[in-house]
């Protein structure tokens, strides 16, 4: 009840800023205010599904709408302004709790956490692949600086056989990667896979040539 309360009242903060009158309706107001509706989610806690919520952020805080579809996914031009509104980019790695929402998905209960606009394109895109049959699972996500210089090591020194790159040169510090998981690391041959390569691009998702099961939001065509 604490998290409804903090929303309600941001609410009541960002109306007063705006001087909208909540009966002619806040949503059409802000919209209208914005010119569009960004596609992304902010929380503003690392428990609550980024499902529960829908595509709009402002610089105001907690906002929950209906839930987000691949019409409402960021574009590269929305994700580049959040980015840098939020100062991410300088940030790989060392993100905080608020920057962060988690996600569904995660496998063997992991914590699994996005930067906003890759946590709404991920849920819209894993509720499509649940339509169709498919359950996108992640066994990776937002990683901290030390975590990704821990995996690094490990890799140089044989432990990992799979690439992990030093610690801030990876989307993972930035919150817009997932590493998908179905038991094992995706591939071709895998329902996960086949079902990304012909579906993930709409959602804003992209692959890199080797490693399968890696994908990065760089927002929806």
């Amino acid at each position: 009840m604490e998290n409804v309360s903090r929303v309600l009242s941001r609410i009541d903060t960002i109306e007063h800023r705006l001087g909208v009158d909540r009966n002619a309706g806040f949503r059409a107001a802000l919209d209208a205010r914005l010119g569009t509706r960004p596609a992304a989610v902010q929380s503003g806690t690392a428990d609550v599904p980024a499902a529960a919520f829908g595509t709009m952020f402002t610089g105001s805080g907690l906002l929950p709408v209906a839930a987000p579809t691949a019409g409402s996914v960021a574009t590269p031009s929305v994700l580049e302004d959040y980015l840098a509104t939020h100062g991410i980019e300088g940030r790989n790695g060392s993100l905080g709790t608020d920057d962060l929402v988690s996600i569904t998905g995660a496998f063997d209960d992991r914590a699994a956490r996005l930067l906003p606009p890759a946590a709404a394109a991920w849920e819209a895109m894993r509720s499509s692949a649940s339509r169709d049959g498919v359950d996108l699972r992640v066994v990776d996500t937002y990683r901290s600086w030390d975590a990704q210089a821990d995996g690094h090591q490990q890799y140089l020194s044989g432990e990992k056989g799979a690439y992990v790159a030093p610690p801030g040169e990876s989307l993972h510090g930035e919150g817009l990667a997932v590493d998908v998981t179905n038991g094992g690391l995706v591939g071709p041959g895998s329902v996960e896979w086949s079902w990304l390569r012909d579906h993930a691009s709409a959602y804003g998702w992209s692959p890199i040539s080797n490693e399968s099961w890696h994908w990065e939001f760089r927002g929806r065509p």
